[in-house]
């Protein structure tokens, strides 16, 4: 029976390789080796980086950046050999391969929020990643230390300046720097000075501006709060968010000195004001050397303060630094660290030795220092330097090396103004003033009757007085109505007589109101009255009984 759609099998007599099942394999070959090709022309070469510790980083995820392109990834992070620090394993792609050399820098960008602010605001939802700063050169080094803190670019577009002060005054990296209210620059590194006793500033300032800053200028911080009251109206101004977060440092010029020349020497240091107020205050010295004495008294410094200034002929020539005070048997001493300013006692005609020596000229020659206050009794202290020539001295070297400064005691001022008000005070309290009320107060214990009779005659006599006053205003009123009769002004000349009798009757009054007393004339005309009319009196009743006797006795007379 024949089979119908029956398979009919070749028989194959030969090897084949080229196969359709091999095309499959052999494309997916094609595309992996086109991908390790890609992967290998960009990848670059593996570096290490050491940090002191890790803020942030994460293997296989941060990134490394160089002008916010990625350059380059974290591979490992581990600890360093003597765990001191941590390893940062790094692929860079091959494209920044020019910038690995020993101009290139690392540091790690992360968040960062304190007192100063929120920096690094992009890290929040990224994550921290490493920054790359570098120079293109052929590739040399594939080891570097990385930083603590951003990288200062000193080939900016700008120019760098150092500015000084005793205290950081609320300004931290990152913080503006204002001429006229217009940003022109920031402040790249706030640290302490090598010597521990400034804060010094280092700010930049874009190039367009730079002709703005020169040996005059003078950088202030701006106040948060303003409040002015000149010219009788009230001013209040607040400095704006970012300001109160980070601070902000003004620059002041001269208008006078913008005339192009802006040279400044070498290795200048600008002093950094605490305010606008302390920036107009008359000062000497500053931005020269600075020198630190040791003064001591043993007076009451309780209203002197750190940062207080030390005057010299009404000019700020330094100030307070720190105070300690210990106590002893004979009372408490203190011991006052005041920096001086050297070249408020220096001329220009001087050489480095009579420099390095002024100050110890001016001891010998009666220079000294002395507590003072802006107001006596309530006003802040401060320390003065006078001239004394009774007391000549010099400039001593305590064990610890401390230069001690000579000192004057108020007292040996006699004619001081605080010591004026000390003495009036001391007299005030050694005044009998507690027996002298005690006395007071039993005299009128005493006379507590008599006094108040003596009040009851004197309310009495008031009363009579009002009523005068009203019968006088009365007739004031009556005289108005009387003078502006129409009939008066065809009698002036009685009127002005009438007058005058008013006059002459007012003065009569006022001169009866004067003598009203006791001892007066007007008292004893009234006696001399009374007794004559007593007299016409008794010679009347005689004259009356003699008519009752005889009816015309007055006729022919009484026999």
């Amino acid at each position: 029976m024949r089979k119908y759609n029956a398979p009919r099998v070749k028989e194959s007599r030969g090897v084949q390789l080229l196969t359709t099942i091999w095309i499959v394999p052999f494309i997916a070959m094609i595309i992996a080796l086109w991908l390790g090709y890609q992967y290998y022309i960009k990848i670059g070469s593996a570096i290490e980086i050491t940090f002191k510790s890790n803020a942030g980083l994460v293997e296989n995820q941060s990134p490394i950046k160089m002008r916010d392109v990625t350059v380059g990834i974290v591979k490992h992070i581990s600890l360093s050999s003597d765990g001191e620090g941590v390893v940062i394993k790094a692929r860079m792609n091959r494209e920044v391969s020019e910038y690995l050399n020993n101009k290139a820098k690392f540091w790690i960008v992360h968040p960062d929020v304190g007192s100063h602010g929120i920096s690094g605001l992009d890290t929040i939802v990224s994550g921290s990643y490493i920054e790359l700063y570098g120079k293109k050169e052929s590739e040399t080094m594939h080891y570097y230390v990385g930083l603590e803190k951003p990288h200062i670019d000193d080939e900016a577009k700008g120019t760098y300046y150092i500015l000084s002060a005793p205290k950081s005054y609320n300004i931290s990296e990152g913080s503006n720097i204002y001429y006229r209210m217009i940003k022109v620059g920031r402040v790249e590194r706030v640290g302490i000075s090598p010597d521990g006793s400034h804060v010094n500033f280092t700010i930049f300032i874009e190039a367009q501006y730079t002709k703005f800053v020169n040996y005059k200028s003078k950088f202030y911080t701006r106040s948060a709060f303003n409040l002015d009251f000149s010219r009788a109206r009230l001013d209040v101004s607040i400095a704006p968010f970012s300001q109160l977060v980070h601070g902000g440092i003004s620059i002041f010029t001269p208008n006078n000195s913008l005339d192009g020349n802006s040279s400044i020497k070498k290795g200048t240091i600008f002093p950094l004001y605490k305010n606008l107020a302390e920036m107009k205050a008359k000062q000497l010295g500053i931005g020269g050397e600075d020198r630190v004495y040791r003064l001591s008294f043993k007076e009451d410094t309780t209203k002197l303060k750190v940062g207080s200034p030390v005057e010299f002929k009404g000019f700020q020539v330094g100030y307070i630094t720190q105070i300690e005070d210990k106590y002893n048997k004979k009372g408490i001493k203190s011991n006052i660290y005041a920096t001086l300013h050297m070249e408020a006692f220096q001329t220009k005609e001087m050489n480095s030795t009579e420099k390095e020596r002024m100050i110890i000229n001016l001891v010998r020659e009666g220079l000294r220092a002395k507590l003072s206050s802006s107001m006596p009794v309530v006003g802040s202290q401060f320390i003065e330097l006078i001239f004394d020539k009774s007391h000549r001295d010099t400039i001593r070297i305590a064990n610890n090396g401390d230069e001690i400064f000579p000192t004057i005691e108020n007292h040996k001022e006699e004619g001081s103004i605080m010591n004026q008000v000390d003495r009036l005070l001391a007299k005030l309290q050694n005044l009998p003033l507690e027996p002298l009320l005690n006395s007071a107060n039993s005299i009128l214990v005493q006379n507590k009757k008599p006094i108040n009779s003596l009040l009851k005659d004197l309310d009495k006599t008031i009363l009579t007085f009002n009523k005068t006053i009203a019968n006088f205003n009365n007739t004031v009123d009556n005289l108005n109505s009387f003078t502006s009769n129409q009939e008066l002004h065809s009698l002036p000349e009685n009127i002005n007589n009438s007058l005058r009798e008013l006059e002459f009757s007012l003065q009569t009054l006022q001169q009866m109101s004067i003598d009203y007393s006791g001892d007066s004339k007007f008292s004893d005309q009234l006696s001399v009255t009374l007794k004559a009319v007593t007299e016409a009196a008794k010679s009347f009743d005689k004259t009356n009984k003699m008519l009752d006797r005889k009816a015309n006795a007055l006729v022919i007379g009484d026999e």
